[in-house]
């Protein structure tokens, strides 16, 4: 019986897999810093920088509650999936938030 190396499994390099690592990809975290659940997603697009140079990017969305109850988002751009799946892996649950409100993220969590 053949077996991947540990490290192959957890680093796929094709675009499906690494989204497949996701799952599922939209998925609510535990912020550390805040400690309120954070609703995440993935999403793939294009950057114009002008009439005709665009540029594929991934986004990777954070929704919360301020003390309004509203939705806040935050929105990070990166280059490559890679660095968009890193960012909901780990760095998303460090970042600061403006404006959210810990106590009304955790009564009325998005998701």
């Amino acid at each position: 019986m053949l077996h991947e190396s540990k490290s192959h499994q957890e680093h796929p390099q094709n675009p499906v897999d690494l989204l497949s690592t996701l799952a599922p990809v939209e998925q609510t975290r535990q912020h550390h810093i805040y400690q309120c659940p954070i609703y995440i997603w993935p999403a793939k697009g294009k950057v114009r920088f002008n009439k005709h140079v665009t540029q594929e990017q991934w986004f990777v969305y954070i929704e919360y509650k301020d003390r309004f109850c509203a939705s806040q988002f935050h929105v990070y751009e990166f280059k490559s999936l890679a660095n968009a799946v890193h960012f909901m892996e780990s760095e998303c649950v460090k970042v600061e938030l403006s404006d959210i409100c810990p106590e009304k993220t955790r009564q009325h969590p998005i998701k």
